[in-house]
Protein backbone atom coordinates (compact mmCIF):
# COMPACT_ATOMS: atom_id res chain seq x y z
CA UNK A 1 0.00 0.00 0.00
CA UNK A 2 1.25 3.83 -0.83
CA UNK A 3 1.12 5.75 1.89
CA UNK A 4 -1.18 9.11 1.46
CA UNK A 5 0.72 11.80 1.89
CA UNK A 6 -0.07 15.74 2.11
CA UNK A 7 0.72 18.16 -0.78
CA UNK A 8 4.10 20.23 -0.52
CA UNK A 9 3.35 23.62 0.15
CA UNK A 10 5.86 26.11 -0.42
CA UNK A 11 7.74 27.90 2.15
CA UNK A 12 8.68 31.29 1.86
CA UNK A 13 12.43 32.04 2.04
CA UNK A 14 13.10 33.80 5.72
CA UNK A 15 15.29 36.31 3.81
CA UNK A 16 12.85 37.03 1.88
CA UNK A 17 11.30 40.86 1.57
CA UNK A 18 7.76 41.06 3.18
CA UNK A 19 4.71 40.45 1.16
CA UNK A 20 4.46 43.61 -1.18
CA UNK A 21 7.87 44.68 -1.03
CA UNK A 22 10.49 43.99 -3.43
CA UNK A 23 14.02 42.80 -2.85
CA UNK A 24 16.51 44.97 -3.71
CA UNK A 25 19.43 42.72 -4.37
CA UNK A 26 23.07 45.19 -5.12
CA UNK A 27 25.68 43.84 -7.38
CA UNK A 28 28.92 45.55 -6.73
CA UNK A 29 31.91 45.30 -9.25
CA UNK A 30 28.30 45.04 -11.92
CA UNK A 31 30.34 46.03 -14.52
CA UNK A 32 32.98 43.58 -14.58
CA UNK A 33 32.79 39.88 -15.99
CA UNK A 34 31.29 38.38 -13.05
CA UNK A 35 28.59 41.07 -12.63
CA UNK A 36 27.37 41.23 -16.21
CA UNK A 37 26.84 37.44 -16.28
CA UNK A 38 24.43 37.87 -13.45
CA UNK A 39 22.99 40.76 -15.19
CA UNK A 40 22.42 38.49 -17.98
CA UNK A 41 21.42 35.68 -16.06
CA UNK A 42 18.39 38.14 -14.57
CA UNK A 43 17.38 39.70 -17.23
CA UNK A 44 16.62 36.85 -19.01
CA UNK A 45 14.94 35.39 -15.97
CA UNK A 46 13.00 38.32 -14.68
CA UNK A 47 11.09 38.49 -11.52
CA UNK A 48 8.17 40.61 -10.60
CA UNK A 49 8.93 40.74 -6.24
CA UNK A 50 13.26 41.93 -7.19
CA UNK A 51 15.02 45.12 -8.14
CA UNK A 52 18.33 44.51 -9.18
CA UNK A 53 20.98 47.24 -8.58
CA UNK A 54 24.02 47.00 -10.30
CA UNK A 55 27.24 49.37 -8.97
CA UNK A 56 30.54 50.38 -10.75
CA UNK A 57 33.44 52.52 -9.10
CA UNK A 58 31.60 55.39 -11.24
CA UNK A 59 29.11 54.91 -8.28
CA UNK A 60 30.83 56.04 -5.35
CA UNK A 61 34.42 54.46 -3.83
CA UNK A 62 33.64 51.40 -1.41
CA UNK A 63 36.94 52.11 0.03
CA UNK A 64 35.33 55.45 1.66
CA UNK A 65 32.60 54.99 4.36
CA UNK A 66 30.63 58.01 3.56
CA UNK A 67 30.55 57.04 -0.12
CA UNK A 68 29.13 53.20 0.90
CA UNK A 69 26.89 55.00 3.51
CA UNK A 70 25.51 56.83 0.66
CA UNK A 71 25.06 53.99 -1.40
CA UNK A 72 23.61 52.00 0.98
CA UNK A 73 20.97 55.11 1.93
CA UNK A 74 20.29 55.75 -1.85
CA UNK A 75 19.48 52.09 -2.34
CA UNK A 76 18.83 50.39 0.65
CA UNK A 77 19.58 47.07 -0.30
CA UNK A 78 18.22 43.40 0.83
CA UNK A 79 20.92 41.70 -0.48
CA UNK A 80 23.98 42.69 -1.55
CA UNK A 81 25.96 40.50 -3.95
CA UNK A 82 29.95 41.46 -3.57
CA UNK A 83 32.05 41.15 -6.60
CA UNK A 84 33.86 45.01 -6.65
CA UNK A 85 37.96 44.66 -6.66
CA UNK A 86 40.54 46.80 -6.72
CA UNK A 87 41.54 46.20 -10.40
CA UNK A 88 43.73 47.97 -12.33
Amino acid sequence: KEAMTEPATKKPREDAAPDGEKDVIMVTGGSGLVGQAIRMYVESNKKDNEEWIYLSSKDGDLRVRSDTDAIFAKYKPTHVIHLADLGG
